[in-house]
């Protein structure tokens, strides 16, 4: 009884065996390029965006979150072929100036040369509701926003 137990095992193992060499066969590369007919047009406009939470929101080696969790989310749309693009971020902070949040403005353009992509923009950060800090009395310690 034993011994056709372990025949039926070893039979068994040889054809999974047999059956997962010819499976490999099947994982052929597929080809690099599409087919043009196969292709679909490129949009003239193109959007992005998404969300994640980090556990401490750090700029420049400074915590801008109070060594705390900080939600952020973004958007991003791409225009011609993803060639030029507009967008906005948010961050929740924690700072010293006690604002709402971080608003990040973001516009550029993405140029690429061959395999070479470049990416030229630029940023501006605000902090709606931003308290201004003072040092001594009537001297400014912070401007009321502090990108400026």
């Amino acid at each position: 009884m034993m011994s056709t137990l372990l025949k039926q095992g070893v039979a068994a193992s040889v054809a999974a065996l047999l059956t997962l060499g010819q499976a490999y066969a099947a994982d052929l590369a597929a080809p690099k390029v599409m087919p043009v007919e196969a292709q679909a047009p490129t949009p003239l406009i193109g959007f992005s965006f998404g969300s994640r939470y980090q556990t401490d929101y750090n700029f420049r080696g400074i915590s801008q979150s109070n060594r705390q969790g900080s939600y952020q989310t973004f958007f991003e749309a791409q225009y011609f072929n993803n060639f030029a693009y507009t967008g906005f971020a948010t961050y929740q902070t924690r700072l010293p100036t006690r604002p709402d949040m971080e608003f990040d403005l973001v516009a550029g353009i993405r140029p690429t040369f061959d395999k070479f992509a470049f990416d030229f923009g630029v940023i501006y950060y605000f902090y709606p509701n931003e308290t201004q800090l003072f040092a001594a009395p009537g001297v400014p310690f912070t401007t009321k926003n502090t990108d400026c």
